[in-house]
């Protein structure tokens, strides 16, 4: 029997998660849940999958839910769908704070069901790719940046784009964090729609990160320094590029053009073999508990700076 997974949230990420469900081979999609339901209609691949207006209409009729929903709703719903036995993926960030997110991986533990969260760059091909010789980094530095869209305005830009590259950071330097210094401002919404977060490790590691949704382009780079070479990645072409000291040239560079990936199919199909329990989620609720953590210091520091 194929598996029922249902989509409660019908917006840009949504839509989107029910575009790659529904293309699925063993996958029906037993239904999408969103306060307005128009917004399904017309949608190529939304034929046929019912809409429900309240989550709980759907409650014991799924083996997994994708939650793609404003993050002050994510603690709500995951909690039902893990009480009634249903597996849950859960779009970043995790949750509003800590507190929640931690309630939502001891539920999910103890119903032994699979709790993974949405940090898609994980499964951008030229990040896998340098991941698997990266050593021991010693400095990273990131940039993301995006022009305002208008979306994902009731979080920070720390909460709405930061926090995947500092998802990436965690995954690199495993390591406690020592220090934390940011700055952020705000422009066209309530809160910071652009910061710098300055990041410090136990074992000497720094990282500096840059991220606006008011930009006037795209760009999504980070660079891994190690003590005789670094990685250069671009997120979007996927262009990875090493370069390394060399006695004769002092520095020798190699380039490496990765395969496209769809990041949201493999990190929805990773959700689906863990249901089938055939692998094990890459990106765990702990996982999104660490970088939301993170976030909230970088949130902290921001408007200790904006108080003085």
């Amino acid at each position: 029997m194929p598996l029922r997974i249902g989509v409660v949230g019908a917006g840009h990420m949504g839509r989107i998660h029910l575009e790659k469900l529904s293309a699925m081979e063993g996958v029906e999609v037993a239904g999408v849940i969103d306060v307005d339901c128009k917004r399904t209609e017309g949608l190529p691949f939304g034929e046929g999958i019912p809409c429900f207006t309240d989550y709980r209409e759907i409650i014991g009729r799924t083996d997994g839910i994708v939650i793609a929903t404003p993050t002050e709703s994510h603690y709500e719903i995951g909690k039902a769908f893990l009480e009634s036995g249903s597996h849950v993926f859960m779009e970043k960030p995790v949750t509003s704070n800590p507190r929640e997110a931690r309630e939502l991986i001891d539920l999910a533990e103890k119903a032994g069901r699979v709790f993974q969260v949405g940090h898609l760059e994980r499964f951008n091909p030229v990040f896998v790719r340098a991941m698997s010789d990266i050593r021991e980094a010693r400095y990273i530095e990131a940039r993301r940046v995006s022009p305002f869209t208008g979306r994902s305005t009731d979080v920070s830009v720390v909460l709405d784009i930061m926090i995947h590259d500092l998802d990436l950071v965690l995954s690199i330097v495993k390591d406690r964090v020592k220090e934390v210094k940011a700055q952020g401002f705000s422009f066209v919404s309530e809160k910071p729609d652009m910061a710098n977060a300055w990041i410090e490790f136990e074992n000497g590691c720094v990282a500096n990160l840059t991220a606006s949704r008011i930009a006037s382009g795209r760009e999504r780079c980070i660079t891994i320094f190690e003590k005789d070479r670094y990685f250069a990645l671009d997120l979007l072409s996927g262009m990875l590029t090493v370069a390394s000291q060399d006695k004769a040239d002092g520095i020798k560079t190699v380039e490496h053009e990765t395969a496209k990936a769809d990041a949201v199919k493999l990190e929805l199909t990773e959700f689906i073999q863990s249901i089938k329990g055939e692998t094990k989620p890459s990106v765990r609720g702990e996982d999104g508990l660490s970088a939301l953590v993170l976030a909230g210091l970088i949130e902290q520091h921001i408007a200790a700076r904006s108080s003085t």
